[in-house]
């Protein structure tokens, strides 16, 4: 039981000092671990997404192996960058085919920040190709997605409309990748006050093959960080942690333009609990921006609608959590109708019925009032 104990404690150092690499004070270990240890680290580093992190302190000398070590790092390493050339050829792809149809697109996330924020890009992996399109275009990206680059959307739209006007994103799968067309950047409340036309007034640009694709800009790129940290995943992967201190530190962007941008879009507190998570993470310096933020004072509204996030039941509580910014009778119509009475194709898509819907909803529910 100790060892046990000793491995998880030294698994949660790694984490802290890969989180925060080259940019925070944790210290790696100075000795390589034993064989079963470096294994499961190994594991942690690519569910965590800090896998490149992992190679890039490596590489650099500050964190030593054995060379065999080295050699099944060096091959799990090679296999997400292989992955990501697929991906990024995908996206040349995706590029031709909706500036054909003219339809404009931001590259979201992983892509994005590791050629923006990151040294170099092959320190940060990815799974998925992340784009945001507009809403008035929503279904048309799809629809290319779909019939120009062979995608499979698997899981259709609650009702037809639903995506374009109250969704986050359509998954559409391109041979073996997802293809994440996102309108806004999380489901739920905090998705639904987002000023969207704002996210389109700036750009940043880098380079993919010969073709030129445009991302967010400097504050949009840093709030969806916070977005991705505080509200992407339950419990919180650190490499989310690991693109925040990045873009804090290589991105063109005043905190109190953030502050003020969160405000306008009512999610102070999101970016509040994204520097408060990043804080509990990694060891930052005293005067860094980021404590700053998690200063930040939450209105009660906000802290409230954060609440649905954080439950175990949160693709239901963060659905009714919406009916609260959702303005007018007939939008919020539209939007219960879809919760309660989904298409048959999606139903269908599911294995559900209309009445095993309901029932599966207000089990959850339950289970979450009761937590």
């Amino acid at each position: 039981m100790d060892a046990l104990i000793a491995s998880e404690s030294a698994g949660e150092l790694l984490l802290r000092a890969l989180a925060g690499y080259g940019i925070a004070g944790n210290p790696l270990p100075d000795a390589a671990p034993e064989n079963h240890v470096f294994r499961q680290m190994l594991r942690t580093a690519e569910d965590e997404r800090l896998l490149g992190a992992l190679a890039e302190s490596v590489a650099a000398g500050a964190f030593p192996l054995e060379q065999d070590q080295i050699d099944v790092l060096s091959e799990h390493h090679a296999d997400w960058l292989t992955h990501a050339l697929r991906i990024e050829r995908l996206l040349v792809h995706v590029s031709d085919a909706f500036e054909t149809a003219g339809i404009d697109f931001r590259v979201l996330k992983g892509v994005a920040l590791a050629h923006l924020v990151y040294p170099d890009p092959s320190w940060r992996v990815y799974a998925d190709l992340d784009l945001l399109v507009r809403s008035d275009q929503f279904d048309a990206a799809v629809r290319v997605a779909s019939t120009e680059l062979g995608g499979v959307q698997e899981i259709p739209e609650l009702r037809p409309g639903f995506d374009s006007e109250f969704g986050k994103e359509a998954l559409v799968r391109v041979g073996r990748i997802e293809l994440d067309l996102h309108r806004t950047f999380v489901t739920g409340p905090f998705g639904l006050t987002i000023d969207l036309d704002e996210l389109w007034r700036d750009a940043t640009s880098f380079v993919v093959g010969e073709s030129k694709v445009l991302a967010l800009g400097p504050t949009g790129l840093f709030m969806h960080a916070c977005y991705n940290t505080a509200l992407g995943d339950l419990p919180m992967r650190r490499g989310s942690v690991r693109d925040l201190l990045l873009c804090c530190a290589h991105l063109d962007t005043n905190m109190d333009a953030v502050a003020a941008t969160a405000g306008a879009w009512r999610a102070t507190a999101v970016v509040q609990r994204a520097a408060e998570l990043v804080i509990d993470s990694v060891d930052l310096a005293a005067d860094h921006p980021l404590r700053e933020l998690a200063r930040l004072s939450v209105p009660r509204r906000e802290a409230w609608l954060l609440r649905s996030y954080l439950t175990p039941s949160r693709s239901y509580s963060r659905q009714l959590a919406s009916l609260a910014v959702i303005s007018g009778v007939r939008p919020r119509l539209r939007y219960v109708r879809a919760l309660v009475a989904p298409s048959g194709e999606y139903l269908r898509s599911r294995g559900w019925t209309e009445r095993s819907h309901l029932r599966r909803a207000a089990r959850r529910l339950r289970g979450a009032r009761r937590g």
